[in-house]
């Protein structure tokens, strides 16, 4: 019976029957989910790569207004507010060699401004899809929080 079929058909039957049962069996499903893939996973490795982003930004407000606070108490920031503030970016991961931090050194008097900024040099990354593919893209930025400013509260008689 196999016979017939390929004398009925030619030779050029039988890609065609197995090009039919190629197609049959979902194989085109997954080929398009190969293809399609890239595009579901950009947008998360975006959004995760961002929020990284916005974690370290979060940390350097946090610290910037734990030292001001502290500012506004003491009247400037100490060597030993410094020395805080530097211990708690490092302990959240943060090279200080890479921060910069800008503020009003003790003492300050009563009713005078203090001021504190802080910069940190830091590499954004961002994943686009090119004609080549997928292309990871590194921009060097400065996260820059402040500068933040109080008044100061310490009354020395």
């Amino acid at each position: 019976m196999a016979s017939k079929e390929v004398k009925a058909g030619g030779i050029f039957s039988l890609p065609a029957l197995l090009m039919k049962n190629f197609w049959r069996k979902g194989t085109a499903e997954v080929i398009a989910f190969v293809l399609v893939l890239p595009f579901l996973i950009l947008p998360i490795a975006n959004t995760v790569n961002m929020l990284t982003d916005l974690v370290r930004y979060d940390t350097l407000r946090q610290a910037a207004r734990q030292a001001v606070l502290r500012m506004e108490i003491e009247g400037g920031l100490t060597s030993d507010g410094l020395y805080n503030l530097e211990a708690f970016l490092q302990s959240k991961g943060i090279d200080l060699n890479k921060v910069h931090i800008d503020y009003t050194p003790y003492p300050v008097p009563y009713g005078e401004e203090v001021k504190i900024r802080i910069a940190m040099d830091t590499v954004m990354r961002r994943y686009t899809i090119t004609l080549g593919g997928i292309k990871r893209v590194d921009e060097t930025t400065q996260m820059v929080y402040g500068p933040i400013s109080s008044v100061s509260k310490k009354y020395e008689r």
